[in-house]
């Protein structure tokens, strides 16, 4: 009988209203399994993980925190600027690009845990907006879960959008949300952002 315990790596976006969810996530799957979890993301934000998860010590054991190297300044932020909590608006994008100076070090900590488990994790959970971390999985061995903090019937709404490109076939403008009843979800091609009124599935 083997001893291997399934390990997941969490990977939230660096904001406190897509944390809390992922906490929850993590704790959710600790309920109903003995996987062992790890939740990554910057110093000052593992801080607040960390002690987050330590209120409730409820089905916390087997969840971990580890922080990856990011610097804050090096991307054009305030110091010590490291969700969007209290962020200019300006600031916005600047933060959601530096995302990306996260990728190698996930990378280093997965092959990391590979060489100390001598398996890779189940997979990787991340946030849609980490997209980078999809790389990082099949690089590594693994695959990569995309999770979402927004609600539930505009992610829906979103995803059909962009998986059925239903502006391409609108007739005066107007096109129906596949997936949708369509008796109440016809909408104008002018409603769409401008990205998606050029999306043609190229």
């Amino acid at each position: 009988m083997s001893d291997h315990q399934e390990h997941i790596v969490i990977l939230p976006y660096l904001a406190l209203g897509h944390m809390i969810p992922f906490i929850a996530l993590a704790k959710k799957i600790q309920e109903k399994t003995n996987f062992k979890i790890t939740i990554v993301s910057t110093p000052l934000n593992v801080k607040y993980l960390s002690s987050t998860i330590a209120k409730d010590s409820t089905n916390s054991n087997n969840i971990s925190v580890v922080s990856l190297t990011y610097n804050s300044s090096e991307h054009c932020l305030p110091p010590n600027t490291e969700n969007t909590e209290s962020l200019p608006l300006k600031h916005m994008v600047t933060i959601l690009n530096s995302t990306l100076s996260l990728k190698e070090p996930l990378k280093k900590l997965i092959l990391e845990i590979i060489e100390k488990d001598g398996n890779p994790p189940l997979c990787i959970v991340s946030d849609t907006f980490m997209g980078f971390a999809s790389e990082v999985a099949r690089s590594c061995g693994t695959f990569n879960v995309s999770f979402t903090t927004a609600g539930a019937y505009g992610t829906a709404a979103y995803v059909s959008l962009w998986l059925n490109l239903p502006h391409l076939l609108a007739i005066d403008g107007v096109f129906k949300m596949p997936g949708f009843d369509d008796s109440c979800c016809f909408f104008s091609v002018e409603q769409l952002h401008p990205f998606m009124k050029l999306a043609n599935g190229g």
